[in-house]
């Protein structure tokens, strides 16, 4: 166990807090650690309930320089409910209510320095309300297969790490058909 000693504000955003803490560890020597506190974030397998597709989005990732083909996701508000929040994010991103929602699992994925925790859906379209996109986001909407997802994942094409292991989870639960 890690005891603080110390603890030096970095940032306050929007997103993220970061701080910088000097610790001592059970044997005494002092460190320091630097965190990135985050509300984290939801991710929904939306499938197309006509067509047995997923819905998937494509945006430009300003840090790593690049789009990104990924699952509907977002961050959650402060003090809102991960449940609440994918079914927000689900009709703002893709436009339709998400019905046969089933939470499938957490991931920590940067576990180093960053407490950011995304939660994992499954879920299907219901009534279409229409995409209602933050003004700062532009997102084009795609829908493949789920052989389709594994194939882009296996080929490198997807590399983003909530979208491979939401669809490990469901193909875990069996809802990959």
């Amino acid at each position: 166990m890690e005891k603080q000693i110390s603890r030096k504000e970095i940032y306050d955003g929007k997103i993220i807090h970061v701080v910088c803490d000097e610790v001592e560890l059970d044997d005494g020597t002092k460190s320091k650690r630097e965190v990135v506190y985050h509300h984290g974030g939801a991710c929904i397998a939306l499938k197309d309930s006509r067509d047995n597709k997923y819905y998937m989005v494509k945006q430009y990732r300003y840090s790593l320089e690049k789009d990104m083909l990924e699952f509907c996701a977002g961050k959650i508000e402060k003090g809102e409910n991960p449940d609440e929040a994918i079914l927000r994010e689900a009709m703002e991103e893709v436009g339709y209510e998400a019905i046969n929602v089933r939470k499938l699992g957490t991931i920590i994925p940067t576990c180093g320095y960053c407490s950011e925790k995304i939660h994992l859906y499954y879920g299907e379209t219901g009534k279409e309300v229409g995409q209602h996109l933050d003004d700062n986001e532009r997102i084009d909407l795609y829908k493949y297969t789920f052989k389709e997802i594994k194939d882009m994942i296996k080929s490198g094409e997807i590399d983003d790490a909530k979208t491979i292991s939401l669809m490990y989870y469901v193909e875990m639960a069996g809802l990959d058909a």
